[in-house]
């Protein structure tokens, strides 16, 4: 029988190879998977978004309790958006037929207003996305938002670059 050569008297040069194979697919797996690898966004790269959501027929007295500065959460899934950069209100118009004069007419509709909160965060820039604060805003999209003393539900109407 012939005898194998042994490296440090346990293992030969293809149990080595072997470990070092192993070890080198460990390394790259958790860098991958645990997201300790490349990061594409660096505290550099993060810059100031805002977008402006608009709750539409909210309460009236609403419009006090959003205060600039304060942070602002998505109540469905309590994830932080930003802060509150900017707070308007403009009265809610329900469009209404008068038969008298055979016409649609817009009226304000008396305890309601159309609430708009203007959101600013960190965030970065993708070739399709902007990312504030992990959220993804886009026109038209449906965002539950909450902060303290208020909760609405409204749709994402502009998303601006910070200025």
């Amino acid at each position: 029988m012939k005898k194998s050569k042994k490296f440090l008297g346990i293992f030969n040069i293809v149990d080595v190879i072997l470990i070092l194979i192993v070890a080198i697919a460990l390394g790259v797996g958790a860098r991958l998977f645990l997201g300790m690898g490349n990061t594409s966004a660096t505290n550099e790269d993060m810059k100031t978004y805002s977008y402006a959501v608009e709750g539409q027929r909210v309460l009236e007295e609403t419009v006090n309790f959003p205060k600039i500065g304060e942070n602002v959460y998505n109540s469905s899934t309590g994830a932080y958006l930003g802060t509150v950069k900017e707070v308007k209100s403009e009265p809610y118009m329900e469009i209404s037929y008068f038969s008298v004069v055979d016409e649609y007419r817009k009226i304000p509709l008396d305890g309601y207003i159309n609430l708009y909160i203007t959101i600013e965060g960190k965030g970065t820039e993708t070739e399709g996305d902007i990312i504030v604060e992990g959220t993804i805003p886009k026109v038209g999209m449906e965002l539950n938002i909450k902060g303290k003393g208020y909760a609405t539900k409204g749709y994402v109407v502009e998303v601006r670059d910070g200025e």
